[in-house]
């Protein structure tokens, strides 16, 4: 079954009298529990990618399914709802509420699906100790070094139980013991049958990658 499935799939922005074209034409499919890399250089056009596929923004043209489903034409409070529970998001950098605490940071979305308040903690706690935060659940953000603010990022995404996890950069802000803990995490999520997407320009995650695709100026190409 495929997770993912764009056919022609383009992202053109306005910007002052200049029109530019961030995705052109961009045709792929992914099966549910892959691993796949997205390489390119800095203002390739990954992350408009990674946006469209999280459905944050809507295609100039092409379609886009998501588990089968065609996301063209959705409300906003139908595209929150497939944002919410199927798709976890991983940014470089971490998007964490700095006056939440770790539990409450990865409680909320779960409050958004109507979890009940007992739940939300005992998936919340599961979650960080599964990414070795047992000890840090009461801390907020600027008490967390940056290793583990992704962590609790990652612990966030996978509360939930998304059927897609999309990161961007997720090691691009930390050190290398740091990164290689997060990318043990994604994999352990992989390894569950999860399907990771994984936008990086980092030549070491993506030569580890069972699948990548490559996007020079907008142009998304297979290899």
């Amino acid at each position: 079954m495929q997770c993912i499935c764009t056919e022609g799939l383009a992202r053109r922005y306005q910007v002052g009298e200049h029109q530019v074209d961030a995705l052109k034409n961009a045709t792929f499919s992914v099966d549910v529990g892959e691993w796949v890399a997205v390489i390119g250089k800095s203002g390739s056009g990954k992350t408009t990618l990674m946006h469209l596929l999280g459905c944050l923004d809507t295609p100039t043209a092409g379609r886009y399914r998501l588990m089968g489903q065609d996301v063209a034409g959705l409300s906003a409070d139908k595209l929150s709802a497939v944002r919410n529970r199927q798709i976890g998001f991983v940014f470089q950098s971490f998007n964490l509420l700095p006056t939440l605490t770790a539990e409450e940071n990865v409680r909320l979305p779960l409050q958004y699906r109507g979890v009940s308040q007992a739940e939300q903690r005992q998936k919340a706690r599961a979650a960080l100790e599964a990414v070795g935060l047992a000890d840090r659940m009461g801390h907020r953000p600027r008490q967390l070094s940056g290793g583990q603010q992704q962590r609790v990022a990652i612990a966030r995404a996978l509360a939930a139980r998304p059927q897609l996890l999309l990161a961007d950069e997720p090691t691009g802000n930390l050190d290398t013991a740091a990164g290689e803990a997060v990318m043990a995490l994604l994999k352990r999520f992989h390894t569950d049958g999860g399907t990771v997407v994984i936008i990086t320009h980092d030549p070491a995650i993506a030569a580890a990658s069972p699948r990548r695709l490559t996007m020079q100026d907008g142009v998304l190409t297979e290899g």
